[in-house]
């Protein structure tokens, strides 16, 4: 069987187990927003007293720190090598969220071939035994680590901006990730909107297109409207949804949290085997067990 055979099986099997939520965050052109709504967001399910871990999956350009006006001595790749333990590298934010830093200048997923397996292992049960929520901040585009993680997770929040280019790399990745696993939980969310009609409108038109030539159903994530106060805040090395908390864009995050389920105990199925598929997909067959 085929790695790609095997993290299909491994999605579906977990779809009947229930454990820990993963959500990826992924969108198919840079600029968005990912980033800045991937903190807001896990600022706002931490908030609602969820036990919340953001990930900065991008393994190339990690830059969740950065928002938080922070250096990360050690990261994701210190713990992967066998140069750290977990809880060295995790940071307390507010409201009780806890980030696990990216490693910066791994372009490709490949770079984690030799990376320590008991480093891993050790990492993805501490992880899944502390949280509840779990939001991984991909890097921009259909690159194959993108895909995977988004895979892994089972859950995929796409975002997207109204102008047509945004609207274009978006629908590549839904159709990339509907080609390549079926089952997966897709949410559409909009970003910088002029109001809420020009938000709902681009969703609409996304679902339906998906509808129609993929054969999928796109769930709405709710739109985020266009406020200066977030670059404000990107300059200031700020989270906009700290800085600005009676912001327009806050107030949508609020929201879009709730349409989530943020609000509520993280119990539904979908996403506890998110750990073990990871690890089988980094460290190949010999973690793979009970199989003939």
């Amino acid at each position: 069987m085929s790695q790609e055979q095997r993290l299909r099986e491994w999605v579906r099997e977990g779809k009947s187990k229930k454990g820990c939520r993963v959500i990826t965050v992924s969108g198919g052109k840079g600029g968005v927003g990912k980033t800045n709504l991937s903190v807001a967001l896990s600022l706002a399910a931490a908030s609602q007293g969820r036990r919340t871990f953001l990930m900065d999956g991008d393994l190339g350009l990690a830059n969740i720190d950065v928002l938080f006006n922070l250096d990360a001595e050690r990261d994701l790749s210190h713990v992967l090598s066998g140069r750290a333990e977990l809880d060295d590298i995790l940071i307390d934010l507010p409201f009780g969220l806890t980030l696990v830093p990216g490693a910066s200048g791994m372009t490709q997923m490949a770079d984690l071939a030799d990376i320590h397996p008991d480093a891993l292992e050790g990492m993805l049960c501490e992880l899944e035994k502390r949280a509840e929520l779990v939001l991984v901040d991909t890097g921009a585009g259909i690159t194959r680590e993108v895909v995977e993680f988004c895979v892994l997770s089972g859950e995929v929040l796409v975002v997207t901006t109204p102008e047509p280019t945004a609207i274009t790399d978006a629908y590549a990745l839904i159709k990339v990730l509907a080609e390549r696993e079926p089952g997966l939980d897709l949410w559409l969310l909009v970003n910088m909107a002029r109001d809420h009609a020009e938000g709902e409108a681009t969703i609409a038109r996304i679902r339906e297109v998906a509808e129609r030539f993929l054969g999928i159903t796109i769930k709405s994530a709710g739109v985020v409207l266009d406020d200066p106060v977030v670059s404000t805040a990107v300059r200031n090395r700020q989270p906009f949804t700290l800085a600005y908390p009676h912001s327009s864009a806050q107030s949508c995050v609020m929201s879009i949290a709730r349409n989530l389920g943020f609000d509520r105990p993280c119990d539904q199925q979908g996403s506890s085997n998110f750990f073990r598929r990871m690890r089988s997909l980094f460290t190949g067959p010999r973690t793979v067990t009970g199989t003939s």
